[in-house]
């Protein structure tokens, strides 16, 4: 209760990324930092950067009550390095009910019940989907959502490990379906705010929105993308979800995790903001307001709505089948195969030219001829970058 929290948090994941690296580059480390579980966490572990936690994590018996899928890749050399917060579940579709209804459009079950929507809305002139021109989101509806319904989640697992073949045919069938989930989309018109695009959603301007659980906390919220105040969305009343884009059985997730630097200069301030965040208090004080599932196996769900329980309840099924529980394209993929891959995505999305626009530095000069779509261009870029994975 004596400590003071600074909240330095950025908008922008890339700015708080290079500002993280200055800081700990020069021993002048966070006390704790958001990361993601995996691979974004694990790369400053690996430097040398992170204390190991495992002596609190016995000490506040998180092997009990945290799932092996989540500690498995916050561990490296038998220690842990980091306490997570929640299960966020990327792979989800969700519509705005009356939108829906008025319109006798049933939610999508499969990939095919998706297209016959989009098709029956696009003829009443309703966007059948809002999708923002970022990479990042780009991503997350190409592999995390539709990779698994259409490849299966073994080569998911395969793909994002750097175990598959990019040339193969696996990938050019995934993106000639991302270029018809695409055309239901008015991802031509969009900017790259994922809120603008709930917005979207929420004003009955696009039936579908394919987002992580984040997006059940930015409706529940009560304003809108500028900080405008508006009713707050009851889930399941104004909007509801189903696994997108035919993913039924599938759950991907990352977790939002937190680590203790080395040199944090208030380690017992951020061994005890740790313990308050892993705790079933914390979680549950906290995922409400996110939108997501507590990481703890033991929180008290009736504290949380139906659709925060479903969810819940559709993780621990997933846990217990083979590849279907599936961790994100940010906790298994390398910042240096997102920072070439995830601005290619919005080339494919809307074009060469468009993209730069976007995104001018990321986005190079010579591809401003690229027409969107190009199912060829989008593969031998991955092909090019593939190696990157193994880094």
């Amino acid at each position: 209760p004596s400590v003071d929290v600074t909240n330095a948090a950025a908008v922008d994941p890339t700015t708080a990324r290079q500002t993280l690296q200055t800081r700990l580059e020069m021993g002048d480390p966070p006390d704790s930092f958001q990361a993601v579980s995996g691979v974004d966490v694990m790369t400053w572990v690996t430097q040398g950067k992170m204390q190991p936690i495992t002596e609190l994590s016995m000490k506040n018996g998180w092997g009990d009550v945290f799932p092996p899928a989540v500690t498995n890749i916050l561990t490296y050399k038998g220690d842990v390095y980091a306490v997570p917060v929640n299960i966020e579940r990327d792979n989800n579709l969700y519509y705005n009910m009356a939108l829906m209804q008025q319109n006798q459009i049933d939610p999508p079950q499969t990939l095919d019940d998706f297209y016959a929507a989009c098709t029956s809305l696009q003829a009443k002139n309703v966007t059948p989907l809002a999708v923002p021109a970022a990479g990042w989101v780009l991503a997350l509806v190409a592999f995390e959502t539709l990779m698994p319904s259409v490849n299966g989640g073994d080569y998911y697992l395969q793909f994002l490990g750097g175990n598959a073949d990019p040339n193969g045919p696996e990938l050019r069938t995934l993106f000639q379906e991302f270029a018809k989930v695409l055309a239901c989309s008015d991802i031509a018109t969009e900017t790259d705010s994922w809120g603008a695009s709930g917005d979207i959603v929420y004003n009955n301007n696009a039936a579908m929105y394919v987002m992580g659980d984040w997006a059940k906390g930015y409706f529940e919220g009560g304003q809108d993308a500028n900080g405008v105040a508006r009713p707050a969305w009851v889930a399941n009343t104004d909007f509801g979800v189903v696994p997108g884009l035919g993913g039924t059985g599938y759950f991907t997730f990352n977790s939002a995790v937190f680590g203790l630097p080395v040199g944090a200069q208030h380690p017992n301030a951020g061994k005890a903001f740790l313990t308050t965040a892993g705790s079933a208090d914390g979680q549950q004080a906290f995922n409400p307001l996110k939108g997501s599932v507590p990481a703890r196996t033991d929180a008290d769900l009736s504290l949380f709505d139906d659709m925060t329980r479903n969810s819940a309840m559709d993780f621990k099924a997933a846990g217990a089948q083979t590849n279907k529980l599936l961790p994100g394209y940010a906790s298994l993929t390398t910042l240096a195969f997102q920072e070439e891959i995830n601005p290619s995505l919005l080339v494919f999305a809307v074009g060469g030219d468009r993209a730069r626009t976007l995104d001018s530095a990321d986005v190079p000069a010579d591809e401003a001829q690229v027409q969107a779509f190009d199912v060829d261009y989008i593969i031998q870029k991955i092909a090019a970058n593939y190696a990157l994975l193994k880094q």
